[in-house]
């Protein structure tokens, strides 16, 4: 059996500030780093071989906090960067909505339809962690692995991973930060989902949407 440990990252500032981050290399906030450390405790006596992570700081400083203990090799994968948000990136949800009206009720109500204006469609996105999931998992079996993306990305994942397909990805709740998902897969890489976006780690007050 190989496990597998798939954790939203951390508030960062575009969460906070609710701007449109994607490809956008946000910093954490202080709030972030609490959130950090009440997931690596949550985590620290999983027998995590390896961690993978988008090259984002917001993700690669929660990877790095949930590393500390385990002290194990942390993996860049730009397979599991956030959505390419093109035009969205870094605009207010807020002016988002009123200069992109279409495109704003797919991102809300029709997931699957999204197409960022500039950027990727919610199609590739799905495909693109599909595959880098099922990789991860064949490069790693039988042992447990730690992966660290983010929101879309992860709704994507875990959308393929309940067996959905990008159709249905509105059936898929969206994580907070630092939230956890576990998942199983056999010896022919078939995924259980074994917990769902798992959040009582966090303390009154330090969970936060978006």
């Amino acid at each position: 059996m190989t496990k597998m440990i798939l954790v939203r990252h951390c508030q960062a500032e575009g969460n906070l500030k609710r701007f449109f981050q994607g490809r956008i290399d946000s910093d954490i906030t202080r709030l972030g780093a609490k959130q950090i450390a009440q997931t690596a405790a949550l985590l620290s006596n999983e027998p995590i071989d390896v961690i993978y992570s988008s090259p984002k700081q917001r993700a690669m400083k929660t990877a790095q906090g949930i590393n500390i203990y385990h002290e194990v090799e942390i993996i860049t994968d730009e397979r599991i960067v956030e959505i390419n948000a093109g035009k969205w990136e870094g605009v207010l949800l807020t002016d988002i909505e009123q200069l992109y009206p279409e495109q704003y009720d797919n991102w809300k109500n029709k997931p699957s339809q999204f197409c960022a204006p500039e950027g990727e469609s919610m199609r590739e996105v799905y495909d693109r962690v599909k595959k880098a999931i099922i990789d991860i998992a064949g490069k790693n079996r039988g042992k447990t692995v730690c992966v660290v993306s983010h929101g879309c990305a992860i709704m994507n994942m875990m959308c393929f991973l309940h067996g959905l397909a990008v159709d249905e990805i509105k059936q898929v709740p969206l994580g907070t930060n630092a939230s956890v998902n576990v998942i199983e897969f056999d010896d022919e890489l078939v995924p259980n989902v074994i917990i769902d976006n798992y959040a009582e780690h966090l303390q009154e007050g330090f969970s936060t949407d978006y």
